[in-house]
């Protein structure tokens, strides 16, 4: 019985009791199951996340967007990122705070970022999500060649890409995820796919420089396919 409420079906348990396991064999088999256990609980609240999501879009689906989406073509940014995991919303503004100094402090202060162009934060996923969000904040410069990068900052070349779907958000800052559904919502219904992270490129200029975070204009890109 013990066995049983554990997990093990009754053709393992069989197989215990005609192989004579020992204690030992006992305690592999349990951590074994214990492993096995966390694995699908694991899998399972994944499932749980995207099924909450994909109810999240479907019960907008009918709605009118406030956002006009179009498609176009940009060119390969040069970008120095910096990459972290924000566990929910309401950890973003914290989280990105920090990493955009850190970014600017890996990259030698304000005397290299000086010549930044654009300031964007990279959220890289595919569908859209409620936690555990993928973000990256990032400079972009005309060419990476006089950079010299602390070990936690990234620099590298974002191709170019022939479609992107665009969306100008302009409100509050924690509003901008209203603004990233929207997209997606958009890409569904539009029978699009998304292949590359969604870009938030700040038309308002540095992050960490505003005044007012309830009045910030935002585009946000996405590549995709058809």
């Amino acid at each position: 019985v013990v066995l049983k409420e554990t997990g093990f079906s009754l053709d393992e348990i069989a197989a215990m009791i005609d192989q004579a396991f020992t204690m030992d064999d006992m305690k592999r088999l349990m951590h074994k199951k214990k492993t096995e256990l966390a694995t699908q609980i694991e899998e399972a609240s994944q499932q749980m996340t995207r099924i909450e999501a994909r109810l999240h879009q479907l019960e907008h689906l009918g709605e009118t967007s406030v956002y006009e989406v179009g498609i176009k073509q940009v060119p390969a940014l040069y970008v120095a990122g910096l990459r972290r995991i924000v566990p929910r919303p309401q950890d973003m503004p914290v989280y990105r705070c920090r990493m955009f100094e850190e970014l600017e402090e890996g990259l030698g202060g304000s005397a290299t970022t000086t010549n930044m162009q654009q300031e964007y934060v990279l959220y890289h996923m595919t569908e859209f999500i409620e936690e555990n969000f993928d973000i990256e904040v990032a400079f972009c410069f005309n060419s990476l060649a006089n950079l010299q990068p602390s070990a936690n900052v990234t620099v590298y070349e974002i191709p170019a890409e022939p479609m992107v779907a665009s969306l100008l958000y302009k409100g509050p800052f924690m509003g901008v995820g209203d603004g990233i559904l929207a997209l997606f919502t958009w890409l569904g219904v539009n029978g699009y796919s998304p292949i590359g992270p969604v870009r938030e490129l700040h038309v308002f200029g540095r992050e960490n420089d505003m005044d007012d975070y309830n009045n910030v204009v935002v585009e946000l890109q996405v590549p995709i396919s058809k």
